[in-house]
């Protein structure tokens, strides 16, 4: 918008959603003299400045609803990644941080913590947190990880819709290095925090993280047999 727009034509409508001049004109006169300054203030300042406040604004609005589902968060999730021997501290900042990755996928931002809404909110962090232990298990530990899936149609859907894309990203993005006698199978690959997620959602759509996370509750997981050391490395 112009910093001229006072002079423009007070008959040229058709921008703003109807559903939102319904709603404003539906606001006491006080909140909408609030917000008419406050976005003709927003329109003043410069496109950058704008994007700053509105990620600020919104991260400042996720940090509340953090705070606000804390405990919750921390009930559900906590004791299912500790099957898996993950140490997740889940504070507040932890938890904020998955909203924004949620709001950035979706676009949304909740208007009231349903049951609903937190049951998919804990399957989509443990979603992440199970591919990120995928992806930093060599090949065979990934293999004796679905192997000892005690249901068949659970191993098939690990193996096939997570841990095979999971092992071509791996090769593709040469995290992984083949040779010819096979030892990239036994290799663990290391990336960053940053590196894990950019790869887990290049890879993986919101459905499938969520799914991900609604399984593991149900997975068999055992420390000691998927990560000893290989054979062929006693040989």
């Amino acid at each position: 918008m112009a910093k001229d727009f006072s002079k423009k034509r007070s008959d040229r409508f058709g921008i703003t959603p109807q559903s939102f001049l319904e709603d404003f004109r539906g606001k006491d006169p006080s909140t909408r003299r609030y917000l008419l300054n406050t976005m003709t203030l927003f329109a003043s300042i410069s496109p950058e400045q704008q994007h700053q406040i509105l990620n600020d604004l919104i991260q400042s609005e996720l940090f509340i609803l953090a705070e606000k589902t804390e405990r919750y968060m921390y009930d559900n999730i906590k004791v299912i990644l500790s099957k898996f021997d993950i140490d997740k501290k889940l504070n507040k900042k932890d938890i904020a941080e998955y909203y924004y990755r949620y709001y950035l996928i979706t676009g949304a931002i909740p208007e009231k913590l349903t049951a609903e809404f937190l049951k998919i909110l804990v399957n989509f962090v443990l979603g992440i947190e199970i591919s990120k232990m995928l992806f930093l298990m060599s090949f065979v530990e990934q293999q004796r990880f679905f192997e000892i899936q005690g249901n068949y149609s659970t191993q098939v859907v690990l193996f096939y819709r997570y841990i095979r894309p999971i092992r071509a990203k791996l090769i593709k993005e040469k995290v992984i290095n083949r040779d010819l006698i096979g030892h990239y199978y036994y290799n663990r690959p290391w990336l960053g925090e940053h590196q894990l997620l950019d790869y887990i959602f290049d890879l993986f759509t919101l459905e499938k993280v969520i799914f991900l996370g609604s399984c593991a509750q149900n997975f068999t997981f055992e420390n000691e047999y998927i990560y000893k050391a290989p054979d062929h490395l006693d040989e």
